[in-house]
């Protein structure tokens, strides 16, 4: 068994000056909550099947008093994240890493200068005040990434059911052919493909197409087009389903009537002051869903 490679490094440091990392793979979040580590446990799953590189990345915040010793904490926390990934029988090209500043930043900036496929974070149920102020840090994380982020409350193997969101948009798109790539590791699954209809009353609803002028049997032509984009998919069952109503809670209700392992929902571009507000249906999904939730943005 080959041990991990620990880094410690603060955000003005680059990695390479102690390595030369692994590119693509799988980067996971952990800062030693329970939720962080049902992360990591997900991402050593979707790592040994996929026979890809997987980096544990723990983030800790600048301190506040001068006095308090940056380098002890960089490396106390290093042996704790070496301890749980020594754990975990680690493959030859699973590493970790120490970073010192804005976690969300830093997962990142990480993850993108890596070339990761996917990034894993554990997510916790935050009150109000949280999302005022911004802080939760898997959203954040989603808003600052062209990876696409699976957040996870408890640990996750292989899933077999997973809803996508589809608005027929280019992120819905890629969405789509992330979660078939996660239920190719079992080789069988099913795959559902859920448009949600606006209510008359709620014309701002994010799921409504681009079009502005509906011709009965549009939906049909679409999803015809959606599902050839997602190529060959042998011993997956991929089932459109038309639904109406609020994105979010058809989207959360229809997982949960069928057993959903996970929903996956494109994210957009949106403007500054949208942001600000966290507003979009996939902003709902991570908050609400009763399932881990993986957020696919436009492609880079």
């Amino acid at each position: 068994m080959i041990a991990p490679a620990n880094i410690s490094r603060t955000l003005d440091q680059q990695s390479w000056e102690f390595e030369k990392p692994v590119r693509g793979g799988v980067v996971v979040g952990v800062d030693g909550s329970r939720e962080s580590v049902a992360a990591l446990n997900t991402a050593a799953a979707i790592a040994r099947i996929k026979r890809c590189a997987l980096h544990a990345v723990s983030v800790l915040q600048r301190a506040v008093s001068q006095d308090e010793s940056e380098a002890l904490r960089v490396s106390l926390r290093s042996s704790e994240l070496s301890e749980l990934l020594t754990a975990l029988e680690p493959g030859a090209n699973w590493s970790s890493e120490v970073a010192v500043g804005r976690p969300a930043r830093a997962l990142a900036e990480i993850a993108e200068r890596r070339g990761a496929e996917l990034i894993l974070l554990g997510q916790r149920r935050h009150g109000t005040m949280d999302r005022i102020l911004g802080s939760e840090t898997t959203l954040q994380v989603m808003r600052m990434t062209s990876v696409p982020v699976l957040a996870v409350e408890a640990e996750i193997d292989k899933p077999r059911t997973i809803v996508a969101a589809v608005d027929f948009s280019p992120s819905s798109v890629r969405a789509a052919k992330v979660a078939l790539e996660l239920l190719r590791m079992n080789g069988s699954g099913s795959l559902y493909l859920v448009f949600v209809e606006p209510p008359a009353d709620f014309s701002a609803n994010l799921f409504r197409s681009a079009e502005e002028t509906r011709f009965p049997g549009d939906v049909v032509v679409w999803f015809r087009r959606f599902v050839d984009s997602l190529g060959p998919h042998p011993g997956i069952l991929v089932e459109p389903v038309v639904l109406s109503g609020r994105a979010v809670t058809a989207v959360a209700e229809f997982a949960e009537r069928v057993g959903a392992d996970l929903i996956a929902a494109g994210s957009h571009n949106h403007g500054r002051f949208e942001r600000l507000l966290l507003g979009s249906v996939s902003t709902g999904l991570v908050r609400d869903a009763g399932c881990p939730v993986l957020v696919v943005p436009p492609g880079s």
